[in-house]
């Protein structure tokens, strides 16, 4: 698909402020957010802005037509929302988008090759660019349905997946925040357990000690207490490490899940067939003869010697190999029967 589109032009300052002015004030009441800060404003599928007072007000009791003077569009309560994007056309975009999108929501494995895949995904683009720009709208609007009404079920069963994919994510991330939390849970308490190891050691080997009878029993208990020390810090390195690797295979069973749940039906691709190939298994060499390094014929005993040619950067063996392609050319051609010819294919 091929389009042109022209280069956006970046927007003068002054009216980039006449156009941020404009959006602070409600068309409808004409309430300004600089005398009223806590005023929200709601759109709808025509896309005018106005603020939640004279939506209460205008389409509590039911239907009504946009009060914006020239919009023809029958708007409802229940489908104003709040504004995403400062841009309004970058929001009317992303809603024409999600609203193909749920049409048109064919996976990969849906299809026999890649390119049938692509092809999908030009005619989806095409369709929601016309959308965007208000390009056919009829025309587009009547192949949105039609194709609606012929893949409702496999619309419906790829919704349903998408669902479930996204369920399973949810609920995953939900674990690996939990086992995140347990894990410094668990970290902080080993810390305060082995400060309070520490003190309870320090404590023991001082007392101890007090009732030393001499310098060698001194140093004994200062030994066994150090000793003591490096093997409960060895033990909680073993358990951090354990944790640590149990947090690794908890999160490569979560990627495996995810990745087993988005592959429903893995596409038929082509078969590789080994290393690419530029030239699409075309070769120089020819199944007619071979090429050998010399050849026993007096008047090319000579040629390999002559420095006249090799100086040029000329190769011998190219020379016996186009002596020998023009020999063989005419090996490949089979010539048809002609009327009074006599030559036929079985001669």
């Amino acid at each position: 698909m091929s389009r042109a589109r022209g280069v956006a032009q970046p927007m003068p300052v002054m009216e980039r402020r006449e156009r941020v002015d404009e959006d602070e004030i409600c068309p409808v009441c004409k309430s300004s957010r600089y005398l009223n800060p806590n005023m929200k404003f709601l759109i709808n599928e025509c896309y005018h802005k106005m603020c939640e007072s004279c939506v209460d007000r205008i389409f509590t009791l039911g239907p009504a037509n946009c009060p914006v003077v020239g919009c023809p569009k029958v708007l409802r309560k229940a489908k104003f929302k709040k504004q995403t994007f400062e841009d309004i056309a970058i929001e009317r975009e992303v809603d024409i988008r999600k609203r193909v999108h749920k049409v048109f929501n064919k996976r990969p494995s849906d299809f026999d090759t890649l390119k049938q895949y692509n092809d999908y995904l030009e005619e989806v683009e095409s369709l929601t660019f016309n959308l965007i720009h208000g390009i056919d709208l009829a025309e587009t609007e009547k192949k949105l349905s039609a194709y609606e009404s012929l893949n409702k079920s496999s619309i419906a069963a790829n919704a349903a997946l998408a669902a479930s994919e996204a369920a399973a994510f949810t609920h995953n991330q939900e674990l690996e925040r939990q086992s995140i939390i347990a894990a410094r849970q668990a970290a902080a308490q080993e810390i305060e357990d082995e400060k309070r190891e520490a003190k309870e050691a320090k404590k023991d080997m001082v007392r101890a000690l007090a009732h030393a009878k001499d310098e060698d029993e001194a140093k004994r208990i200062v030994a066994e207490s150090e000793k003591k020390i490096a093997l409960k810090r060895s033990s909680a390195r073993r358990k951090e490490e354990e944790a640590k690797l149990k947090a690794a295979q908890g999160m490569a069973g979560i990627k495996a899940s995810l990745l087993a749940g988005s592959r429903r039906q893995r596409m038929d691709e082509e078969e590789d067939t080994g290393p690419f190939d530029p030239l699409g298994g075309y070769t120089d060499k020819s199944k007619y003869f071979v090429v050998d390094s010399s050849y026993d014929i007096p008047w090319l005993a000579d040629l390999p010697n002559r420095q006249d040619i090799l100086s040029g950067g000329y190769f011998v063996e190219e020379y016996y190999q186009r002596c020998l392609f023009e020999a063989f050319s005419g090996l490949s051609i089979i010539p048809e029967d002609a009327p009074g010819s006599d030559i036929s294919m079985a001669d």
